[in-house]
């Protein structure tokens, strides 16, 4: 299984936060491939610049690939999945993360309750 981690899963995963479950654990560590995507690394600036978190992106970024996890950079027809999404969800991160995921025939792993409402192959953290 190749498997996307959301936001909240890759610092959980990187911080070893007990929010992250044993069997999310379990998936992580036997996903033939486990990505992080450059969204989440804009979001976590974002929300960084903002002051609403104290984990520096480059930090988050530089630890990941130290893990072994592997990038996932933003895909144009992934922008397009994402923009034509007809279920209402207001946050563009998320969104973006689903589009990746469906484009890129990925797992989804996700603390998200609104996302498998569009229709996405999730699993839930």
């Amino acid at each position: 299984m190749k498997l996307l981690l959301d936001t909240h899963c890759l610092i959980w995963l990187l911080n070893d936060a007990p929010e992250l479950t044993p069997a999310a654990r379990r998936l992580i560590r036997n996903a033939e491939t486990v990505y992080f995507s450059f969204s989440s690394i804009w979001e976590i600036g974002l929300k960084w610049r903002k002051g609403k978190i104290n984990i520096q992106p480059r930090a988050i970024a530089e630890a990941a690939l130290a893990s072994g996890l592997h990038e996932r950079t933003i895909e144009l027809e992934a922008i397009l999945i994402s923009s034509e999404l007809k279920t209402q969800h207001g946050d563009p991160f998320d969104r973006l993360l689903y589009a990746q995921a469906k484009h890129g025939k990925l797992k989804l792993l996700t603390v998200d309750e609104k996302i498998p409402k569009f229709g996405a192959t999730v699993i839930r953290a």
